[in-house]
């Protein structure tokens, strides 16, 4: 009984030095009492904490408060080692694709059930967005999530759906049957369309890179959704799209 109690206590520790953590990335810099009275702990608890946090490099104290230290930096670098070979493959494609859209291109990873960015290109018509290099969202809700989900298994795709339909925007698509049909044309197309899904304002097309008939990750084009209109939105991005992750899924299958 007190192994269990002792692993119940483990797990709940973790979670409070990840919420700290999490915190910390929203905040940028705050107080002891800040983090506690965020996270809901006492401030001793959350001395200790951020005190084991700050012995390993993943938290930095000064002056004006705590903020997250450079070993994340350290640890995302090396994480993104089990990409290496798609990120190289995509590199010069990808720049491309900027070039010629003069958009936001993006590359999508899934984890866990989640769309990961794990590159990503801004060209000089470019807008800024709630997304980046390590930005995690709802596969349902962004065109190369949409693209990913409709290259799973069915069983795959049933396990990361049952955990429910989130809606960060209007327009997003909650209903599962609807989603469960546009995932088919997706699969007939080789094109998903997020059309102002994650964000009111913002169109993005996405294109699944499929490899032995296993899905790899995926590339999106992404803009303002008045100039993502029309031929320019349902005809052009997609036809450079797919060209372009047909080079890369040829560059991966001959490397």
């Amino acid at each position: 009984m007190g192994s269990n109690s002792d692993e119940g206590a483990g797990i709940k520790a973790t979670e409070t030095t990840f919420a700290i953590v999490e915190t910390l990335a929203d905040l940028e810099r705050a107080r002891l009492t800040e983090i506690a009275d965020a996270v809901g702990i006492a401030n001793s608890t959350a001395s200790d904490h951020l005190r084991t946090l700050r012995e390993h490099g993943y938290v930095v104290a000064d002056d004006e408060g705590y903020r997250l230290g450079l070993a994340f930096m350290d640890t995302g670098t090396r994480a993104k080692r089990y990409y290496r070979d798609l990120l190289e493959a995509a590199d010069p494609v990808l720049e491309q694709l900027v070039e010629e859209t003069n958009e936001t291109v993006n590359l999508v990873a899934e984890e866990n059930g989640e769309g990961v960015y794990v590159d990503r290109r801004v060209g000089e018509r470019g807008v800024p967005t709630d997304s980046w290099v390590g930005r995690r969202k709802p596969l349902h809700t962004i065109s190369a999530g949409k693209a990913i989900l409709a290259e799973l298994s069915e069983q795959r795709r049933d396990d990361i759906l049952d955990h429910g339909l989130a809606a960060p925007a209007e327009r997003t698509i909650t209903d599962r049957a609807e989603l469960e049909a546009e995932l088919a044309s997706v699969r007939d197309d080789g094109v998903a369309f997020n059309d102002r899904e994650s964000h009111g304002r913002i169109r993005a097309v996405g294109s699944p890179i499929v490899l032995e008939d296993e899905v790899d990750a995926a590339v999106s084009v992404a803009g303002p959704a008045k100039r993502l209109t029309d031929d320019y939105f349902r005809e052009e991005i997609p036809s450079l799209l797919q060209g372009a992750v047909n080079e890369i899924e040829l560059k991966l299958t001959y490397r």
